[in-house]
């Protein structure tokens, strides 16, 4: 009788320790990157310029590489990209942008190569470790490469040269944040939500924020 209560007992605390949800790990294990969503053309400034309510097809037809298309600068007030790094992660202010890509727990340092390409493909360029590799286009890779490369030293090496070293020594590797939280804008949740269904998933994100994004019908879904 009382192995079957001790039996019972232990049975109760393994479904408890299963049905509960676990906390997330350290913000220190997390780059916690800023997915942008689709930019229109630029105006006579050089300005982006964010597309007309419904005019789904401006996107379409654009051609052009947007480079600058981001979230907000860590530096730009009242943007999210610097709420988020200040108000919620209570990180230091480190003057300048260079300076909070390599310190920041927040990822925003450059667009997709296409801001208006397809969600499919820009989750292709968001997660897929194997685009990019060939230096097709400069030297830019999957961002969730660049996300850790940009904090990877390694002796008189940065980037992409200490991050290959890194990698190939898992004391190392345990020390640079490897999982992730996106945070995507429109179509950048939805590109989010391609990356983690894709066949090239690699299993690294924890969590996944959309803001305001496209309704399913648009996505013909």
């Amino acid at each position: 009788m009382k192995r079957q209560i001790l039996f019972l007992l232990v049975l109760v605390m393994v479904c408890e320790s299963w049905s509960i949800p676990k906390p997330m790990e350290s913000i220190t294990n997390y780059n916690v990157m800023m997915v942008h969503g689709a930019y229109g053309i630029k105006n006579s400034d050089g300005e982006l310029q964010g597309f007309e309510p419904g005019s789904y097809s401006q996107a379409i037809d654009a051609k052009d590489r947007l480079g600058a298309a981001t979230m907000g600068s860590y530096t730009s007030n009242n943007r999210v990209t610097k709420w988020i790094s200040h108000d919620i992660l209570e990180e230091p202010e480190w003057g300048n942008d260079s300076s909070y890509v390599r310190n920041s727990y927040v990822y925003n340092w450059r667009a997709f190569s296409n801001t208006r390409n397809t969600s499919k493909n820009n989750a292709v360029e968001l997660g897929n470790r194997t685009w990019n590799k060939e230096g097709k286009f400069g030297q830019r890779r999957a961002l969730v490469e660049e996300a850790q490369e940009v904090k990877a030293v390694y002796d008189t090496l940065r980037g992409q040269n200490a991050l290959e070293i890194i990698r190939g020594n898992p004391d190392l590797y345990s020390q640079l944040a490897s999982r992730y939280i996106l945070i995507g804008h429109s179509m950048g949740g939805v590109v989010s939500r391609e990356y983690v269904q894709g066949n090239f998933y690699n299993g690294d994100v924890d969590k996944i924020i959309t803001l305001d994004p496209p309704p399913m019908k648009v996505l013909g879904r």
